[in-house]
């Protein structure tokens, strides 16, 4: 299945570009994967791959499968100065339910409520599936609890959150072909301020929809759908 083939394959993307406009390579040197996914240079991901011959105008509504979150790997912040029995930073259940939920409002905001793919809630002829997955995180501080930061502590100023990694597939939901991929890492944010678990929080939500507003704006192309609101 498509979650499975992220976690084989590692990942990359499916279009927009930074400067230049994004090309797939062709032609006997052309770095394919699995088969039928080319490899795209100027992609604004840090890698992406995509099928040339998917018919992706078939797809109108799309499948969003629960974030991936159980082979995250977590990059602990730099404490050097913090104390000596500080706590490591890692994902709680609870946190994790949070990403997931975060990152379902964000597809759900971008894709159905600002966009033009209805979501679905089972694989069908016109339903593009959407599996996501976080494969690290970094976080700039300790995490924002009493076990982790000193009683007492002041208040805790970084900029941003941290940087996060994932890894998205895209495929059809009924066959379960693999038909694009990306790879790619954000930091949450390039201003300094509280770091604190409120702020952390929408920091996240935003680097979430920047990323699914860039699925959006992107299937909005490869589908037509852009060219139909012109």
């Amino acid at each position: 299945m498509i979650r499975h083939f992220i976690l084989v394959a590692g990942a990359a993307t499916l279009l927009t570009a930074c400067s230049n406009s994004p090309t797939v390579q062709t032609g006997e040197d052309a770095d394919v994967i699995a088969g039928n996914l080319h490899r795209i240079d100027n992609s604004r991901a840090q890698l992406a791959y995509v099928d040339p011959a998917a018919d992706f105008s078939r797809y109108r509504r799309v499948l969003i499968e629960p974030l991936g979150v159980d082979n995250v790997e977590i990059i602990q912040p730099d404490q050097s100065n913090a104390r000596s029995n500080r706590r490591d930073w890692e994902l709680t259940d609870k946190d994790k339910q949070t990403l997931q939920q975060l990152f379902h409002n964000a597809m759900e905001k971008q894709l159905q409520e600002r966009g033009d793919f209805p979501l679905a809630t089972k694989p069908g002829d016109d339903v593009l599936e959407i599996a996501a997955m976080i494969t690290a995180i970094a976080p700039s501080a300790a995490k924002d609890d009493n076990r982790s930061r000193p009683a007492g502590r002041s208040y805790v100023v970084t900029e941003g959150a941290g940087t996060i990694a994932v890894a998205v597939a895209l495929g059809d939901s009924q066959t379960g072909e693999v038909l694009a991929l990306f790879k790619d890492a954000r930091s949450s944010s390039s201003h300094w301020g509280l770091n604190n678990s409120v702020s952390n929080r929408a920091d996240v939500q935003r680097v979430f929809n920047s990323w699914a507003m860039q699925i959006n704006n992107s299937l909005a192309k490869v589908t037509g759908k852009q060219d139909e609101q012109n």
